[in-house]
């Protein structure tokens, strides 16, 4: 897996979310959802979006069939309905080499 330096990301909800690693298909996130669960490294996998929802990060819609990171663990955890949308990541990381 390609390393990555942590990334800290605010949720939409009031989640800490941070990209410890990151590759074109799969993530490392510390996911700490205050009062409610915290991961300090699931691995989230890119698929299509089987169901329409909002992005944890950005809050924009995402439709059945878009391309979105969730989490890949066995059994499933209680963040496994949360969706990132694919393209935040090539937002934010235009923002940071724009820096």
């Amino acid at each position: 897996m390609k390393k990555k330096a942590c990334l800290s990301l605010d949720g939409a909800n009031g989640e800490r979310i941070e990209i410890l690693e990151q590759t074109d298909t799969a993530l490392v996130i510390r996911w700490v959802e205050p009062g409610r669960c915290h991961y300090g490294e699931q691995r989230w996998r890119r698929r299509s979006a089987h169901s329409s929802g909002t992005c944890a990060v950005s809050r924009r819609k995402i439709r059945r069939g878009d391309a979105v990171f969730k989490p890949a663990e066995r059994p499933a955890p209680l963040n496994a309905s949360v969706m990132i949308a694919a393209e935040v990541f090539g937002d934010l990381i235009g923002a940071e080499l724009a820096r």
